[in-house]
Formats: structure tokens, C-alpha cells, sequence
């Protein structure tokens, strides 16, 4: 009985990423993706808060938004949260850009978006997306698992909003299709997922 009720659990996130890898590969970006890019950057938000941002997924101040974030997983995921994120920052610390090679989708252009600061690369999976995403995720979803702990929902609330944050600066910027964003995304929560239901079984 448990095996049969958990099995969905399980295909969710392979659905995911059996959806997303290929309309990556398949599509330069979807409809809509330039109308979107253009509303979020005439939002009348400059350019420096998104500049600022990403400067932190840069070294070395990467190493310090990882030591926080996995220390905010473990603080609200105990062991679990600990496992779980440092196996999911370590594997797209090292699939992300080999990933990129393989997709091959190309990044927006000044003909259809304002491009602040031009990058190198393809645009899918955003390297920066990954990690950002690999970081604030797991705090976001222990921190809601465990809101009613001390500081718990305070903990998700700000991790949630790093997280919209991140992608925001990426559109911002112009380096990333939202679609790029959303489908990043995507990934790292279907791995997480895969990862930390692996963990909890372990830990049965």
C-alpha cells in the first residue's frame, strides 16, 4: 500500500523533467516570451537592482549565499535539509553548464528585449537560475514544512521571495527568455524533489 500511494510522488518530477528538457531543445522560446520580458523591464525598475543580484551568484560571493542557504535548510530540515541541499547545489554546480552544450538554446536579443549586460553561453538552464534556485529552494519549502517552528513561516516567506527575486533580475537583465526562468526552475524542483524523497527513505 505505501508503494502504490507514493508512486505519484515520484513520477511528478520525471514528468517534469521529461516535459521540459525537450521543449528546451525544441524551441529557441515560446510564445509570449519577448512580450513578457518586455512588461517585467518597463516595469520602471532600473537595471542596478537586477546587476546586484546576479553579482551574487558570482564568486566569492556565491560561496557565502551557499554556506547561508544550506545553513537555513539544515536549521529547518535537520539532517534531511542538510543532505538534500548539498546534493542538489553539488549537482548542478557541476550539470549545469554541460547541460547548456546539450540543449543549445540561444539567448534573447536586442532586437526583441533591452540586453543590460551582454552574456556569454547559451540561455538554458540559466547557471545562475540553477544555483539561486538549488540554494533558496530547499529553505523555502522546509521553512513552510515547518512554519509552525519558531521563525518558520518568516524563514519561508523571505526564501520565496529570493527566489521570484532571482528570476526577476535574470529577465531584468535581459540574459534569460522567462521561459528559460520558469523551465530552470522546473528542473531544480524536480531534482530536489527526487533527492529529498531519496534522502527520507534513507532515513526510514
Amino acid at each position: 500500500m505505501p508503494k502504490s500511494s507514493s508512486r505519484p510522488l515520484w513520477l511528478l518530477p520525471l514528468i517534469v523533467i521529461a516535459l521540459v528538457l525537450p521543449l528546451a531543445m525544441l524551441t529557441s522560446r515560446l510564445p509570449g516570451d519577448p512580450e513578457v520580458a518586455r512588461f517585467v523591464q518597463q516595469l520602471g525598475i532600473p537595471p542596478w537592482p537586477a546587476a546586484a543580484i546576479t553579482s551574487l551568484g558570482t564568486r566569492p560571493a556565491l560561496y557565502g549565499v551557499i554556506v547561508v542557504g544550506v545553513m537555513l535548510a539544515t536549521w529547518r530540515g535537520r539532517l534531511r535539509g542538510l543532505v538534500t541541499a548539498v546534493i542538489l547545489v553539488t549537482a548542478w554546480w557541476y550539470a549545469g553548464e554541460p547541460l547548456k552544450e546539450v540543449v543549445h538554446r540561444p539567448r534573447p536579443t536586442a532586437e526583441f528585449v533591452e540586453v543590460v549586460r551582454p552574456s556569454s553561453g547559451f540561455s538554458f538552464p540559466s547557471t545562475f537560475a540553477t544555483t539561486w534556485f538549488s540554494v533558496w529552494l530547499p529553505v523555502a519549502i522546509y521553512a513552510c514544512r515547518t512554519r509552525q517552528r519558531s521563525a518558520g513561516l518568516a524563514v519561508c516567506i523571505a526564501a520565496w521571495v529570493a527566489l521570484l527575486l532571482g528570476g526577476w533580475a535574470r529577465i531584468r537583465m535581459g540574459a534569460h527568455w522567462p521561459s528559460d526562468i520558469l523551465m530552470t526552475f522546473g528542473l531544480v524542483w524536480a531534482t530536489f524533489s527526487l533527492i529529498d524523497m531519496t534522502v527520507a527513505r534513507l532515513d526510514d
